[in-house]
């Protein structure tokens, strides 16, 4: 009977957290047609996080303060952690070209999604929005944070002077910590921000915090806010999973780009060949370092052809296979669009490449041949196969 009363218990506190923490239907009116896609058991999962600027209690939605994407592939035990700087100039659909943190004040979570998900190619699967309240309520609960802070950081206007060395940050001080602007620019912020994540990752380990989670939960049900689809239930499932991992496998990196003022406004113009490198490695679950093998790929010069009719396919294998590091030479169709299955091709003298290009594709067939390659030393055909594999078959 104990026993059942525990169980009933713990399950009304889980409804009571659920219904806090998704925040009614308002938080989902923006965008009543977003498709939320829940992954399946042991599949890679994808969450926009997101800070807001409204303080507790404000009405709207406010600025997003932070934006970050979280996703993990549980079976290949890697997360990666990919901050986007809150000026990135990109467009924002139905607004036009705008700050990205612009999507969350005029549509919600939802709107910053779609955004999100057009700019970076991610299908995301669940969002968590933190205020400033819940941040600092959070930071308190763990007991602070430590950490060693790289420089004074001064802002008069906000009343915030951090002084550097190894600090005891309560949640007003830490808030400071990771918001204070005019002293470099959005990639030192995200450093920041970055950085005391880590310290919060390494706290959040320990036996002692282990205590706190019930307190810690009813902090996050008050001040987050999540999709539908993610409950208290899954909202456990997935922490065991991150805490699977070990921080050593989850890698953190900052969109690249470089600060612009157009039109007299400042944003952060986005490096898209870099970017689509970080995202090409993330797609395939690989570390954002290269390994000594892939390192001798840059000699190695390809030209990719579409030979599946597929429009943008021989684009998309340029990409896997410039984010393996190999040197894309020229993209552009193949002679004929018949081709079912993906062949590597390379004379007689350069055949050792061609079985290393299909060796880390991990498919294709290695046809010895000779062609007009123009300097080229692999040729790569891409097949229907491919378009399968990465689920893009509607055929044009």
């Amino acid at each position: 009977m104990i026993a059942f009363l525990v169980g009933a218990g713990s399950f009304v506190f889980a409804r009571i957290l659920e219904e806090r923490i998704h925040g009614g239907s308002e938080a989902h009116s923006a965008d009543e047609d977003f498709v939320f896609n829940a992954p399946e058991e042991n599949e890679p999962v994808t969450f926009l996080l997101l800070g807001s600027d409204i303080r507790g209690g404000e009405e709207g939605h406010g600025l997003s303060d932070t934006i970050m994407l979280l996703r993990v592939n549980p079976d290949k035990k890697i997360g990666y952690l990919i901050s986007i700087p809150r000026d990135t100039r990109v467009k924002i659909p139905g607004k036009g070209k705008r700050k990205i943190n612009a999507a969350y004040q005029h549509g919600g979570p939802n709107l910053a999604m779609r955004t999100v998900e057009d700019f970076t190619g991610l299908d995301i699967n669940h969002y968590a929005v933190v205020d400033f309240q819940g941040f600092k309520d959070i930071v308190d609960a763990l007991g602070g944070i430590d950490i060693d802070v790289e420089k004074r950081l001064v802002d008069h206007r906000h009343q915030i002077d951090i002084r550097p060395g190894y600090q005891h940050l309560d949640g007003e001080e830490a808030l400071k910590y990771v918001r204070i602007r005019r002293v470099d620019d959005d990639f030192g912020r995200i450093e920041r921000q970055q950085k005391f994540l880590k310290a919060v990752m390494d706290k959040l380990l320990r036996v002692s915090s282990l205590l706190r989670i019930p307190q810690l939960a009813d902090i996050a049900s008050r001040n987050v806010t999540t999709d539908p689809g993610l409950g208290v239930t899954q909202m456990i499932a997935y922490g065991k999973t991150f805490n699977s991992l070990g921080r050593e496998n989850l890698h953190m990196v900052t969109m690249p780009g470089t600060p612009q003022d157009i039109g007299g406004v400042s944003y952060v113009i986005c490096d898209e060949g870099k970017f689509a490198w970080i995202l090409e490695r993330v797609r395939a679950d690989l570390p954002l370092e290269l390994t000594d093998e892939e390192k001798e790929n840059e000699n190695i010069k390809v030209d990719v052809q579409n030979g599946s009719g597929k429009t943008g396919i021989a684009k998309k294998m340029a990409e896997k296979l410039g984010s393996l590091n190999f040197q894309i030479r020229e993209v552009g169709n193949a002679q004929s669009f018949t081709y079912y299955e993906t062949q590597i091709l390379a004379p007689e003298e350069k055949s050792e490449l061609a079985r290393r290009v299909q060796s880390q594709l991990g498919f294709g067939r290695v046809v010895i041949e000779e062609y007009d390659s123009d300097g080229s030393d692999v040729l790569v055909i891409v097949g229907r196969d491919y378009s399968r594999m990465i689920g893009d078959t509607d055929e044009e």
